[in-house]
């Protein structure tokens, strides 16, 4: 990451610490000459809108912290273009939410920091500003403690009033470092016919009839939203925009993007118009088979993994926008399969929040965000040679990760003990959780997907020529390959106790500790137990065409994914019995194995 070095002053209105705060900041200065091009950081907790001269340059700036522990991040802008002779005005419009969430982490105080050197423009008390008329928090506003921000009223009734003097705040928000991914992308207003064509991150255009003070609210489709298996009762609750409307016509825009497939109003509106906003980059998938039902559910699969794309990676974008590194590692593939290249750069990112924002030796499962915890099933698989960061060696090419990776792989690593069966003694961290389904069998698992991070270990000390930890690496492997199939090996199954299931048969056999000869009656296990949820499997599915048994695979996918595959909606639900989320990270396991191993079978 490339660290920015600002002089310019933080700013905001005084008392910086309200939550869900808007504030109009302006600058107005002369230039007698326009420079070739103008460089401008512009760092923010949270969002801002930045217009120059009139016209919009950043539709939506700011990328939610953290990018070291305590630090943020800063946009570069070109504002040349933006400029002329004689007299300018800059005005940005910033948003604080003052919470957090599984996706970002509050810094507890509001500001703003604006630096262009080449034309002398700094923050500080010489920019105005003024606390925005319009804006407010609408009442029963209860959306969900799991991501920041929150619901935003918007009062057409109110117009600005008088600019005063920015005041200047000290630095806590640590350092900044340059934005790693593009800014969002954002379409052109398209006609809304009652139904958007797909689920998308999207803001609204309307115009709507009222008497002055009537309310008029705005929601997604997507405003409630279920818990996952085993939580499914509970309910979750998005955004809504809410608008104070004056008396006549009103022309109104929601300001931040919400997700969903539909626009639901809580009064008669007209000229509906939908502006679409994702990650920039596109979808590329160009996969085609004689079977139907696998192609839709690569089309959907796709188009899950782009919404679950913004500041982070996350498990779903209507309840919790968490970057869970398990989910991940899932998602990597498929990045690599589905979309375009600047994609891989958010997957760079994730890499360095799973390492920059871990806590002492303890690799989290999903940081950025204030409710992080150590799911150690999660924190193996992302460490694996099936994770995140041998994914992005393998697909991307990019070695240069390796070097700040290695040593905090090895020192998570080194926090598991050994049992005196010559395996690793369970480890529960925060979260004792493997999956979500039934019949786990744990230390299988645990032991199969550690051999594999240590083995991946081992290849990132190859490339780097890294010998330190080489006779802690190969006495572990050692003693896990020689113990694990003494120890689990049941004759036609693996297993710790009475328990037979399909994920630990999976991981034995991807982590390289289950022989060739073994592979039938593994096979057997993988097309009759079905304990797996949409998450692991990945692994099942991974593991029956690494054997060579890809049309079972194919079976057992086709059979598991056909619910997902006829339903109506454009992306793929949280589990396979249609609870949850419609939306959710680790459901894509079709398009990866369509890609790997069906693409050129002409299934």
């Amino acid at each position: 990451m490339e660290k920015v070095d600002l002089t310019a002053k933080w700013i905001w209105c005084e008392d910086n610490k309200r939550k869900n705060d808007f504030v109009l900041f302006r600058k107005e200065f002369e230039l007698e000459q326009l420079p070739l091009s103008a460089a401008a950081y512009i760092g923010v907790d949270s969002r801002y809108w930045l217009n120059i001269n009139g016209r919009s340059v950043v539709k939506e700036g700011g990328l939610l912290r953290e990018s070291m522990p305590g630090c943020g991040y800063v946009d570069e802008v070109d504002i040349a273009p933006y400029l002329k002779k004689g007299k300018n005005r800059i005005e940005i419009l910033a948003w604080f939410y003052g919470v957090g969430g599984r996706n970002n982490v509050n810094s507890g105080s509001a500001g703003l920091i604006f630096q262009c050197d080449a034309i002398g423009i700094y923050s500080d008390s010489s920019f105005v500003c003024q606390r925005h008329p319009a804006y407010y928090t609408p009442e029963d506003s209860q959306s969900s403690y799991l991501y920041g921000g929150g619901n935003v009223g918007f009062d057409n009734n109110k117009r600005l009033g008088k600019f005063y003097s920015a005041a200047e705040y000290p630095n806590v928000w640590g350092e900044q470092y340059k934005r790693p991914v593009p800014f969002f992308r954002y379409g052109r207003p398209r006609k809304y016919n009652n139904k958007l064509p797909y689920g998308m991150w999207y803001i609204v255009q309307f115009e709507a009839e009222g008497k002055k003070g009537e309310k008029l609210r705005v929601y997604s489709d997507r405003y409630s939203v279920n818990g996952g298996p085993g939580d499914e009762k509970n309910v979750y609750k998005n955004y809504f925009h809410e608008f104070i409307l004056k008396e006549g016509n009103n022309k109104l825009s929601t300001i931040y993007p919400v997700f969903g497939e539909e626009i639901i109003f809580s009064k008669e509106v007209k000229n509906v118009k939908y502006i679409e906003t994702g990650y920039d980059c596109d979808i590329t998938a160009d996969f085609h088979s004689s079977d139907k039902l696998l192609n839709i559910l690569v089309k959907k699969a796709a188009r899950t993994l782009y919404v679950c794309m913004r500041d982070n990676f996350m498990d779903c974008p209507d309840r919790e926008r968490g970057q869970w590194v398990g989910d991940l590692s899932v998602q990597v593939p498929q990045v690599y399969y589905l979309l375009s290249d600047s994609a891989g750069l958010l997957v760079k990112k994730a890499i360095y929040d799973f390492i920059n924002l871990r806590k002492g030796d303890v690799l989290v499962g999903n940081v950025p965000g204030e409710n992080f915890m150590e799911l150690p099933g999660h924190t193996l698989n992302a460490i694996s040679e099936y994770g995140i960061i041998a994914g992005y060696i393998n697909y991307w090419g990019d070695n240069s990760v390796i070097e700040d990776c290695f040593v905090p792989v090895i020192r998570y690593l080194q926090l598991y003990e050994m049992g005196e069966n010559g395996l690793i003694a369970h480890r529960d961290g925060g979260w004792n959780w493997f999956d979500h389904s039934f019949n786990q069998d744990i230390p299988v698992m645990e032991n199969a997907w550690y051999y594999s991070s240590l083995k991946f270990a081992r290849r990132m000390a190859d490339i780097i020529g890294d010998e330190s930890y080489n006779a802690f690496l190969e006495e572990r492997i050692k003693s896990i390959r020689k113990n694990f199939n003494p120890s689990f090996w049941k004759g036609s199954y693996y297993a710790s106790g009475e328990i037979i299931d399909d994920r630990a048969n999976a991981l034995a056999v991807l982590a390289g500790l289950c022989p060739q000869q073994y592979y039938e009656p593994v096979r057997d296990v993988l097309i009759k137990v079905f304990n797996s949820s949409i998450y692991m499997e990945n692994y099942v599915l991974t593991a029956l065409c690494e054997m060579g048994y890809k049309e079972d695979a194919y079976r057992r996918m086709m059979s598991r994914y056909y619910n997902l595959a006829v339903n109506q909606n454009s992306t793929l639900w949280e589990d396979f019995f249609v609870l949850g989320t419609k939306n959710h990270a680790w459901s894509g396991a079709p398009a990866t194995i369509a890609y790997k191993y069906f693409k050129d079978s002409a299934k």
